[in-house]
This record gives C-alpha cells, sequence and structure tokens, in this order.
C-alpha cells in the first residue's frame, strides 16, 4: 500500500505541474476576469456604420478625402469626414511568415477606427453648441502629409463661427499626438463653451472562439490604478463595463483595444477624465473615455474665448521598449501592463529583458536562448546537486526500508512512521526527486508567456523548419512530417521538436537515479510522455529551451554520477 500511496503522491506533484501551469496561464471564464479569444490576422468583415456595408477596403479608402500618414514603422491615413484616423498598417509586420506577406493592418474604414468627438452635457437650450459630427467634412489648414516632421492641421467652423481646429502629430514609432482648439472668431460665443470630448474607438465584434486563451484581448485601461480587462466575448454577451472616474486634474489613464500582439489606446494627457465605457451594442464594440480639459473655466477666461484638448492615441505593436518609453517619457501610468505577463510579471518582464540582451550580445535568439538556459542551469545547480544527493541516499537506505517493511508488515500506521523517524534521522526528503522540476516551473510559466506574447519574437526563426518561434512545431509524427498528405488532429500535432523533447527527457531519466519505489520508478517514465502530449502545442522556443534544459541535466547527471560516491 505505501508504494501506492507514494505513486498518488508522485502523481499529484506532476499533476499540479502541469494543471496548475494551466491555470496559471490561462484567463478563466468569470464576469470579472473574462475569457479572450484570438484577434490575430483574422479578416474583419466591415462595420455596418456606413451605408455601404459591402465595398472593399480599396474602395472605402477612395470614397473620402485624406490625409496620408507616413512614418518608418506606419502607413494610413486621416479620413477628411470626422476627422477620424481609421486606415493604420504596420510596415515592419507581416500578417504571415512567407517573404510576399502583407503588411498587419490594424485599423481599416468600415472595420475599425479611432476619433475623437465633442460633446456636451447638463446644458440648457441656450448653451447648445452645433458640434462637429461623424460625417462632418474637415478642410485641411496646414500640412499635406502627416510625418514625424509635419504636422497637419484641419478646421471646421460651424454656423456661428466657432471654430474648431485639430492637429495631429506623430513620433517615429506609433504615438499619435491629436490637440484639438476651440475658439469663437465672431466674438459673440459665450466664453464658457462647456465642451467635454470623447476618445473612441470603434470596431466591429470579433467572432467567437471556443477555446481558452492565456493572453487576454479585449477592451483594456488602466484608470486610477486599477487594470480593467473585459474579453470581446463578454462584449458579445452583452455584458458592459462603465468606470465612473472622479474629477481629477491631470489624470494619466489610457484605453482602448488590445490582443495578443496590437494595441489600439487613448491616453489621457492632463485633462480631467469623466468615465470610461467598454461595450458592445448591435455587433459593434465601444470604448469611450470622456474627458474635460484641466480647469476649463481658467482656460476660458484666460484666453478670452479658447479651450485646448490634447490627447495621443498609441496605434502599434506592444514592442514592450516603446510601451517603456512612452511610460516615463509622455508619464503614461502602467502602459507596460498593456502586455498581459501575467501572474509572475515580476518574473516575465527581466527574463524577456535578459532574453532580448543576450540577443542583442550574440545576434542569434537560438544561441541566446541556449546561453539563458544554460544561466539557469547554473543558478538551480545548488538544488540539483542536492536532490542527487538526496536521491542517492534514499537508495542507499533501502535495505533498511526493506527491513522496516517485513518488522512492520501487518501494522502500517507503524510502518509508515517508522519510515518517517527514518527519513528524519538519515535527512532525506523521499520527494526530493521531484524539486528541481518544481523549481524550474516559474521559469517555464514565465517563458510560455515571453514566447507566447512577446512581439519582438513574433515571427523570429530558430532554424530549419521552425519559422516562428512563438508558434508550435507544425510538423507531426502522424503523417510522417508532411510526407502523408493529411492534417492530423490537434492532439496529434506532436513536431520532430516536440520529440526530441521528450526523447531527452526520457534519456535524463535514465540516467538518474533509480527510484526504490517500484511505482514511483514506473511514474518516473510516464511524466515524459505527458509532458510530449502536453507540450506539443506550446510556442516552439519554448519547446527548444526545455529540450536544451534536458541535454543540459543530461551532462549535469553524468558529472553527478562520476562525482558522487554511492
Amino acid at each position: 500500500m505505501s508504494e501506492v500511496k507514494n505513486a498518488f503522491v508522485a502523481f499529484g506533484i506532476c499533476f499540479v505541474i502541469l494543471f496548475g501551469f494551466n491555470y496559471l496561464t490561462t484567463k478563466h471564464v468569470d464576469d470579472n476576469v473574462p475569457n479572450s479569444q484570438e484577434l490575430e490576422n483574422i479578416q474583419i468583415e466591415h462595420v455596418s456604420t456606413n451605408s455601404d456595408e459591402h465595398r472593399s477596403r480599396e474602395e472605402a479608402l477612395k470614397a473620402d478625402p485624406r490625409v496620408r500618414i507616413k512614418t518608418g514603422n506606419i502607413e494610413g491615413s486621416i479620413n477628411l469626414k470626422g476627422a477620424a484616423i481609421d486606415d493604420i498598417s504596420l510596415v515592419r509586420y507581416q500578417q504571415t511568415t512567407a517573404a510576399d506577406s502583407p503588411p498587419v493592418i490594424l485599423l481599416s474604414p468600415d472595420e475599425y477606427r479611432a476619433h475623437v468627438r465633442f460633446s456636451q452635457s447638463n446644458v440648457t437650450k441656450n448653451q447648445i453648441i452645433e458640434l462637429p459630427q461623424k460625417d462632418t467634412m474637415w478642410d485641411v489648414l496646414t500640412g499635406d502629409i502627416l510625418t514625424p516632421t509635419t504636422p497637419v492641421t484641419l478646421t471646421w467652423t460651424n454656423s456661428s463661427g466657432l471654430v474648431f481646429e485639430r492637429t495631429f502629430s506623430i513620433d517615429k514609432f506609433f504615438m499619435i499626438f491629436i490637440t484639438d482648439k476651440v475658439y469663437d472668431k465672431s466674438n459673440q460665443q459665450n466664453k464658457h463653451f462647456n465642451i467635454e470630448v470623447v476618445c473612441e474607438m470603434i470596431r466591429k465584434s470579433m467572432p467567437e472562439q471556443k477555446s481558452a486563451s492565456s493572453v487576454h484581448e479585449g477592451g483594456i485601461a488602466y484608470i486610477e490604478g486599477n487594470l480593467i480587462e473585459i474579453a470581446s466575448n463578454k462584449l458579445s454577451a452583452n455584458k458592459r463595463t462603465d468606470v465612473q472616474i472622479r474629477n481629477m486634474d491631470e489624470l494619466n489613464g489610457w484605453a482602448g483595444f488590445t490582443n495578443k500582439y496590437w494595441l489600439t489606446a487613448f491616453a489621457l494627457n492632463g485633462n480631467v477624465g469623466l468615465g470610461v465605457k467598454i461595450f458592445e451594442k448591435n455587433n459593434i464594440q465601444y470604448c469611450q473615455l470622456k474627458e474635460r480639459p484641466k480647469n476649463l473655466a481658467q482656460q476660458t477666461s484666460e484666453n478670452s474665448n479658447e479651450i485646448v484638448f490634447t490627447n495621443m492615441l498609441f496605434v502599434g505593436a506592444k514592442d514592450l521598449k516603446h510601451l517603456d518609453k512612452y511610460r516615463v517619457e509622455l508619464g503614461i501610468e502602467k502602459f507596460d501592463l498593456a502586455v498581459d505577463f501575467g501572474w509572475f510579471y515580476f518574473l516575465t518582464k527581466p527574463l524577456f529583458y535578459a532574453l532580448q540582451f543576450l540577443n542583442s550580445l550574440i545576434g542569434n535568439l537560438a544561441l541566446a536562448i541556449v546561453v539563458l538556459t544554460i544561466l539557469s542551469k547554473l543558478v538551480l545547480f545548488p538544488i540539483a546537486r542536492s536532490a542527487h544527493r538526496s536521491m542517492m541516499n534514499m537508495k542507499n537506505l533501502q535495505p533498511k526500508i526493506v527491513l522496516l517493511k517485513q518488522q512492520y508488515e501487518h501494522d502500517k500506521y507503524k510502518m509508515q512512521e517508522a519510515l518517517m523517524l527514518l527519513y528524519k534521522k538519515e535527512h532525506i526528503n523521499p520527494l526530493s526527486g521531484f524539486w528541481p522540476l518544481l523549481v524550474q516551473m516559474p521559469i517555464f510559466f514565465c517563458l510560455y508567456k515571453v514566447f507566447s506574447i512577446s512581439i519582438e519574437l513574433r515571427h523570429a526563426p530558430l532554424a530549419f523548419w521552425i519559422k516562428d518561434l512563438s508558434s508550435p512545431d507544425t510538423t507531426s509524427l502522424f503523417n510522417l512530417f508532411g510526407l502523408i498528405p493529411w492534417t492530423p488532429p490537434s492532439l496529434l500535432q506532436i513536431g520532430i521538436l516536440p520529440l526530441l523533447m521528450g526523447a531527452t527527457m526520457i534519456l535524463q531519466q535514465k540516467l538518474s537515479p533509480q527510484q526504490p519505489d517500484p511505482a514511483q520508478a514506473k511514474l518516473a517514465y510516464i511524466v515524459p510522455l505527458i509532458f510530449l502530449f502536453f507540450c506539443s502545442s506550446f510556442p516552439s522556443g519554448l519547446v527548444f529551451y526545455w529540450m536544451i534544459s534536458n541535454v543540459l541535466s543530461i551532462f549535469q547527471q553524468m558529472y553527478f554520477n562520476k562525482t558522487t560516491k554511492t
């Protein structure tokens, strides 16, 4: 019975390792932290906010006059109808690994757009102002193309002589600065305009996916120290997030839509936030950040008849170095949280930067992973050494254990008590062989996140058939690695890299001190098979790391076997 109990304990540890990993890296479905869905590279149908729902992207771009946007990272245009940004392509990122793949399209007419609109609330009939609408045609005041060195200013004047000027400027990465100035050139308007702005993103609802994702994708906001996430499928289920913000000067929050690699978010720039709403209506998803200028009354009194709004719009890749740069230089609080590093954020982010640093030194990501694995093995070497000694002591203690079992053959309770006293006397932990695996799990969790969600590793090749470290190995043993024209189900999608990882795990087990308990010894050979199936769907970079870790463990075990006295 003791062998069976020990087997259950060992199996329980494996269960915690494997399924605990799944729990820690997966967004679970509940009302507060909802499940999400994969959004990248999905061909989105047209949002039904236009009278012509069936026009192509090219037709939509030609329908209205536009001002071009061009930097080294993004290209697109500003639609003069509504002064909206609804055309953004990320020229440095391709949709697939194919050489002729088109760039990632982030914003597109009739599908996904961002704009700033004006509104009024709590006003009398005499205070109502004619405001520009979503179909208002703006005129170009200055500039013919938006670049990092050439801003563009649009203008529109209402029937009462109230002028609205919107200036767009852009840096060389992914941040667009929007400055709205409202003034009365007729000098007959009420000085206190009582105008608010709503920074708004509108996109078509995303198709449902049943599988759980480890990365949040949907609405996201960071307001007053709280990170708010609401997944797209929760929006589709008519769940709604309304966040009322108490009036605060210079509130530096942000809100928008995110997915695995891309982010579109408005950031408050010293304005007073009034509220955030993320919701869905008629299969269209909205993210609204409502605000008013800081010291509105002071502005209108000091500048006679002028008020100014300033906002920032991020449209681009969730490149951590850029997000950190904006967090520091622009004061966008916790902007790096747009990258979903998960529960082990405090470990995952340093590991990511360590991998990036090694890659910059070596110039090869595969070698950088090898060096990172060696460094982690050096850190864990004392624990592995201690575990090996404990297992050898356990092996040497086997004759005494056999005697105790014979002595208390008919009293299992006293036998277990005697075994525990023996282990305590000899300073042995019977489960010590599992400690190296348990200690490595946090690193494994963190690297899973790094390879799954880091834009810097997306489409990064390893070697030979591995073209994308962030994606699973696409080969499969069950179609002879592509020789048979058949696509196996995901459960059988076991590629070359997972097989190599499993083989190195089995070889490592053979070199390790054998468990004296027959049940635990058998279980030790089952674990590699479990890992083989479990890891076949993991990013190739993570499986490569685990394989290299096993290879290093094999050499480490050979060293232990040679130097440890039995």
